[in-house]
């Protein structure tokens, strides 16, 4: 003989029972493990409450299914060439936007690009000026002398 479930497991599986029974959803497939694992507790638990099992099958008997008819060929193909369009409509938008920030990428690096110039302009410029104290050394100078 089995051992019977505690009070707690029986309201747990019966409020699992009307939970999953009053959710609803129509397209939920009522399994005995969806309803242990619903009620937190083991199907062999379950398995110990024949009443509460009768119960929770007599519920799913007479739970209203939705019986959805299989679309026809010429309707999902419609329904499928309307999303390509959406996603072609999507992928225009990211290319366009893509574009344009390339095109600014390229403006920026070039707008970088001549400002470094312009400070290797510079300092080629400072470098050739003459010091006056005469104590100045050249960069290249000391970048070339091992540390001590």
């Amino acid at each position: 003989m089995t051992k019977p479930i505690s009070a707690a497991a029986a309201s747990s599986i019966e409020a699992a029972i009307s939970r999953l029974i009053g959710s609803g959803d129509v397209q939920t497939t009522f399994t005995i493990t969806r309803l242990a694992s619903e009620a937190g507790l083991s199907r062999a638990t379950l398995y110990r409450a024949p009443e509460l099992l009768v119960r929770f099958r007599s519920a799913i008997a007479s739970h209203p299914r939705e019986v959805k008819s299989p679309a026809s060929s010429a309707d999902r193909v419609r329904q499928l060439e309307a999303e390509i369009a959406a996603l072609r409509g999507r992928e225009t938008e990211e290319l366009r936007a893509l574009r344009s920030s390339n095109r600014n990428m390229a403006q920026h690096i070039q707008a970088l690009s001549l400002l470094v110039r312009q400070q290797e302009q510079r300092i080629a410029r400072l470098q050739a000026e003459p010091s006056e104290s005469g104590r100045v050394a050249t960069l290249f100078a000391l970048a070339a002398t091992p540390p001590r």
